[in-house]
């Protein structure tokens, strides 16, 4: 990589994004990732990477296989595994996902619950691990314990609506100087225009910056194929998206373009079973 570009994408992600010290993952939903970054209102196979309450309506096991290339930097990538299944009277899921390379990394291990309250009303509840490590010896390891609620509302089925808070409480680390995991706050709706063609938007809010809006659409080709488009601000991020569906195997490919760093590819490979 050239030094000058390294040293504008360190600089812009500083100013743009919150310390990746500070655990805020990207989606790693396949959907998600094409259409905006749209995370509560997504329903997919790999919808639960995103909003835990979609367990709710989890009818099969399924298996996702998700990794991504920030701005195609070498040391900035995510990798994540996730499993859900049918539980009680609703769904449950365990996911990890590994961002960095020896140098620094993080980890985020995911326990995931979800049930219907009512007949279009779900809640959902996720336990994380957060852990961060470098190779440096003078740093110890950052470990701390935080949590997820959600909910997932569908008045009909043309209409969901979805609500999640990660780390509410805002878990300060008073080992490491006060170093905080943000809360974040993120509601939002998807709405079928067509029978092919859907429309979401989605409003996330981090205590430490200004509002993140998020927009996202969806064709649907023959039930089998789609196609994905979409936005976010904070910073100025536009994605594309196309998936595919054989029976019980699906890929996800998916690409965020910012002005200034370049692109972010991602690909997702789901089975349900």
């Amino acid at each position: 990589m050239k030094p000058l570009r390294f040293i504008i994408t360190i600089v812009v992600l500083s100013y743009t994004a919150p310390l990746f010290a500070q655990f805020d993952f990207p989606s790693m939903s396949g959907q998600s990732a094409g259409m905006g970054g749209v995370t509560t209102s997504m329903t997919d196979n790999t919808a639960y990477l995103a909003n835990p309450a979609i367990l709710a309506l989890t009818e099969q096991h399924t298996i996702v296989l998700s990794t991504r290339q920030s701005f195609l930097v070498e040391g900035l990538g995510y990798a994540a595994v996730g499993v859900s299944t049918p539980l009680g009277k609703g769904g449950a899921s365990l996911s990890v996902i590994h961002y960095g390379n020896n140098d620094y990394n993080e980890q985020e291990a995911t326990l995931s619950y979800a049930l219907p309250l009512a007949k279009k009303i779900a809640l959902g509840s996720a336990l994380h691990y957060l852990h961060s490590a470098t190779s440096d010896p003078y740093y110890e390891p950052l470990q701390r314990f935080t949590f997820t609620l959600a909910l997932l509302y569908q008045p009909s089925n043309k209409l969901t609506i979805g609500f999640k808070a990660f780390n509410p409480i805002a878990v300060v680390s008073d080992k490491h100087d006060g170093v905080r995991t943000p809360a974040l706050f993120n509601l939002g709706a998807a709405y079928w225009i067509l029978d092919e063609l859907m429309a979401s938007f989605e409003v996330e809010k981090n205590l430490y910056y200004k509002p993140c809006l998020r927009v996202g659409l969806q064709y649907t080709l023959e039930k089998q194929y789609f196609f994905r488009t979409g936005f976010s601000t904070q910073p100025v991020i536009y994605t594309f998206g196309a998936g595919a569906l054989w029976n019980h195997l699906g890929i996800d490919l998916a690409m965020q373009v910012h002005s200034i760093l370049g692109i972010t590819p991602q690909i997702t490979l789901h089975c349900r079973f």
